[in-house]
Formats: structure tokens, C-alpha cells, sequence
């Protein structure tokens, strides 16, 4: 009786085995560069992953050698180095990589289904339905709500100088002021965080970052089926109801009433209504929930922490603060002090000034692709990707490589004229990605940043004090995106 249990056992005991032997060895048939991530970690100094993959990218570059594999858990890995590679991975191939890798469970978690998130065909239908509220058009129809937020932003920082003595934390002000600019034309909400730092909707957004855990989600994207019919969600029952029940009430209201505010969610309400062509895909409520909520959580954090750096570069660079001031003086002159969608797009030095930030300190440090058919890089070594491969991008790397950006460390916007971004590769500037994928926001994202910085430089000047660090440290914690571990004290004068 006891010997069948055990027999069981042994044979369960044997296929475990040999299953791992074999995820652990997958890379050795392979005749490329192996990587032991374990060996580039620096497991006391709990670092940020953008800082291994830039070992990795290092060792590569010394080796000249395009890829190299390693595993991440158990899933095969790919660090491509090689940015013509890139160009393949991200444009001229997208078919073969068109998925990020993220789980997703629509039934059971509804903000899972954002576009971040999606894959397959899903994703390509709902990337052509939302594309348009991204125009140029739209973001002037927005622009108005924005400028409103960014006027009250400068208020609040007047106050603080007055009552902090000139020293003022940034970081977390910069965060209040995306959180009001996102929450009102993502959900038209009048979040009112810069006057009240402790709303709900500001810890909420924070929640929305810390509670996924990366390792579960990492495990539940290589099984999602197993994961999906277990019930795992991504986001916490809290955060679903929150996001859900705002965009159900406002969906509610502004179409009883019949509502218009000229913000995103007005543009995903038309979308939903829409009368549709043959084959075209009908976004229902969990759509709106899921675009609006993605659109909050990637809006607020990045832009804010974009601000944040940018601020404490132009405080270590007051000659580079300066001509941005001056550009800003020198435009609104031209356009007779009005500030407005068009006289924002042609400060030019402040929109390099945030594209040198994002190079320097992209929010986004790493990319990632999965394989989803057999493809043999046109490479010299010629390996062939099966599927479920991950490919990593190590954007952080690239941006700091001095073969591309020569004295990497040093803050220079002249960097982005119009003549030196010419002279680069496509791939070597990959903050909001590239190809079909590539961020959909970005034209907002931008707009949002140079706007809170134009209005800051306009009215303050930045500098050091004594509670400034001298080099800004990461949370390791938050793998998706750049964050400092601690804040970012500036001392702020009025112009």
C-alpha cells in the first residue's frame, strides 16, 4: 500500500526535475553569450534592475557581441545590445515581437484590459480605435483644462516658498500637480491634490503602482491560463471598484445630462456611441475603465517624475536654466504674452531640456517584447528565437552609452537640436519606445511636462541647498518605472 504513493511520488519527484533541468539549460544550445543574472546583481545594494541590464549591456559591448541570453525565473531572455536589431524588433518585424508579456484576466479584473496590457488582435483593434484622441486637434481642446491645473500649480508653489523658507520638496509636488491634470481629463474629477496632498485619489494612484507584485505577474504571464482560471487579478479588489465605480458614475452623468468637458474620457464616450463599420471593434464600459484607468497611472507618475528631474538637472545646470527661462521670455514675446497650445510647441530649448531629461533619467529604463513565432536574426551568429522568448531592451543602457552620447553623465540639451538627433540611430533615444507600441500618449505626455515646467521657469528659480542630494538613487522596488527613493529638495525664488 505504501509503495504506490511512493511511486507516485517519485515519478511527480522525476518530471519536476526533469522539466527544471530543462528550463534551466535552455540557453546552453545555443551557440551565443550566457549571462548568469545572479553574478551581476548586487543583492546587498538592492539596485534597480535598469543598473544590471546596463552591466549586461556593458559586457556585451566589450565582447561586441548583439544579444545575450539569460533567465529571468524561469523564463528564457534575450538582452538585445545591437540597436540594428532593435529597429527589427520594434518596427520592421513587429509581427513577430508584438506583445509586452503582461498577464491579463478581463473577466475577473477589468483594469487588466488596458492597452498597456493587451495583446494579439484585441490589442491591435483597440490601438486603431483610440489613436485619434491623440491628435494634435485633441491635445489643443485639452490644452485649456491643463493650463488652468498649471496655474493653479504655481499658486500652491508660491505658498510653499513662503511658508517652507525657500526649501520646498519637489517631487511630491510635481506628483499633485499630474495627479489633478490626469484625474480631470481621464475622469473629469477636480482631484484638488495640490491643495489637499492626502486625497484619495492621490494615495490611490500610488497604490496602483506598489501593488503589483512583479514576480506573481511575471509567473501569471508565462501560465496565464492556469492563472486566469484560478481568479488571479493584477490589481487589488479596492482599486478595481475605485477606478470603476468613478468611470460608471461620470459615464452616467455626463451622458444623462449630456456633458461635454472636451477631455479624454469625453473622446472615449464617442468612441463607445460611435456607430460602427463593418468589423470594427465596439468598446464597451470594462474599455473605458481600463483606457481611463491606464491612462492616470502612466500619465501622473511619469510626467511627474520627468518634472522632478528635470528641475534637479536645471538646479546642478543654472546656465542651462537660464537659456531655457530665456526661451520661454523670448516666445511668449513673439507671441504677445499669450500662452497657448502653439506658443508652448515652439519652446524648443524646454522640449529639449525634457527630452535630455528622459534620456538621462528615462521613467520607462527597460523595454520587453515577446517572441510569438520563430524568427532567425539577420545577424552574423544567426540565432533563432522560438516563441515565449522575452526579449529585454535595455533602454537605460543605450541612453548612457558613450559611444552614443559622449560624456553620458553630463546634462546637455543641445544634445537634441535638430542636426544631432539627425546624426543618431533611431534606436538609440527609446524613452517612450518605438514602432506600432510605441506610447500613445506621448504627445500628451509631453505637453503636460514642458507646460509645468514653462510656468515653474516663468515664476521661480531653482538652485541647491543644503538637503539636495548630490546624485539622485532609485527605488529598486519599482521595476516598471524611474523613481527616486527619496525626495528632491530645491531651494525655489521668485522670478
Amino acid at each position: 500500500m505504501i509503495f504506490v504513493p511512493f511511486l507516485v511520488f517519485t515519478l511527480i519527484a522525476v518530471i519536476i526535475f526533469l522539466w527544471l533541468r530543462k528550463k534551466l539549460n535552455y540557453w546552453k544550445k545555443y551557440d551565443i553569450l550566457t549571462v548568469d543574472a545572479s553574478s551581476l546583481i548586487k543583492i546587498k545594494e538592492r539596485e534597480h534592475v535598469a543598473f544590471v541590464y546596463q552591466r549586461f549591456y556593458q559586457k556585451l559591448k566589450a565582447e561586441n557581441k548583439p544579444y545575450a541570453g539569460f533567465l529571468t525565473l524561469l523564463t528564457p531572455s534575450l538582452l538585445v545590445a545591437d540597436l540594428d536589431l532593435l529597429k527589427l524588433v520594434y518596427i520592421s518585424e513587429f509581427d513577430a515581437f508584438p506583445d509586452r508579456g503582461f498577464y491579463t484576466n478581463y473577466d475577473d479584473d477589468p483594469l487588466s484590459k488596458n492597452m498597456v496590457r493587451l495583446h494579439g488582435d484585441l490589442w491591435r483593434k483597440v490601438r486603431t480605435k483610440l489613436t485619434p484622441t491623440f491628435s494634435s486637434g485633441r491635445m489643443r481642446q485639452m490644452f485649456d483644462n491643463v493650463e488652468a491645473i498649471g496655474q493653479n500649480f504655481i499658486q500652491v508653489m508660491g505658498e510653499q516658498v513662503e511658508q517652507l523658507n525657500n526649501e520646498v520638496e519637489i517631487r511630491d509636488l510635481c506628483a499633485r500637480f499630474t495627479t489633478d491634470v490626469i484625474g480631470n481629463v481621464a475622469f473629469g474629477l477636480e482631484c484638488n491634490s495640490l491643495h489637499k496632498p492626502h486625497t484619495e485619489f492621490r494615495i490611490k494612484g500610488d497604490k496602483a503602482f506598489y501593488t503589483i507584485h512583479p514576480f506573481m505577474e511575471m509567473i501569471a504571464a508565462t501560465y496565464p491560463k492556469v492563472f486566469q482560471k484560478l481568479g488571479y487579478k493584477v490589481f487589488t479588489n479596492e482599486l478595481i471598484s475605485f477606478y470603476s465605480g468613478i468611470v460608471k458614475e461620470t459615464v452616467a452623468y455626463r451622458e444623462r445630462n449630456q456633458v461635454k468637458r472636451n477631455d479624454f474620457l469625453d473622446l472615449l464616450i464617442e468612441l463607445k456611441n460611435s456607430p460602427l463599420e463593418e468589423g470594427e471593434y465596439q468598446l464597451d464600459m470594462d474599455d473605458l475603465i481600463a483606457q481611463a484607468f491606464v491612462f492616470f497611472i502612466g500619465g501622473f507618475e511619469t510626467s511627474s517624475s520627468t518634472m522632478s528631474f528635470a528641475l534637479f538637472e536645471l538646479a546642478k545646470n543654472p546656465q542651462v536654466q537660464e537659456k531655457a527661462r530665456q526661451n520661454i521670455e523670448e516666445v511668449l514675446e513673439k507671441y504677445k504674452g499669450v500662452f497657448n497650445y502653439e506658443s508652448l510647441n515652439d519652446m524648443n530649448y524646454v522640449r529639449q531640456v525634457v527630452q535630455e531629461t528622459l534620456r538621462k533619467h528615462p521613467v520607462a529604463p527597460s523595454g520587453r517584447r515577446v517572441c510569438r513565432r520563430r524568427f532567425t536574426f539577420p545577424d552574423s551568429q544567426g540565432l533563432t528565437v522560438e516563441p515565449g522568448v522575452h526579449i529585454m531592451i535595455p533602454v537605460y543602457a543605450i541612453h548612457h552609452d558613450p559611444e552614443i552620447y559622449p560624456q553620458p553623465e553630463i546634462f546637455l540639451p543641445e544634445r537634441f537640436t535638430v542636426e544631432e538627433r539627425n546624426r543618431r540611430h533611431p534606436m538609440a533615444y527609446l524613452p517612450f519606445g518605438a514602432g506600432p507600441r510605441t506610447c500613445i500618449a506621448e504627445r500628451f505626455g509631453m505637453m503636460q511636462t514642458m507646460m509645468g515646467l514653462a510656468l515653474l521657469l516663468k515664476n521661480f528659480k531653482f538652485s541647491t541647498c543644503e538637503h539636495t542630494s548630490e546624485h539622485l538613487s532609485f527605488d529598486p522596488f519599482n521595476v516598471r518605472v524611474f523613481n527616486s527613493k527619496e525626495g528632491i529638495y530645491l531651494k525655489v525664488e521668485k522670478v
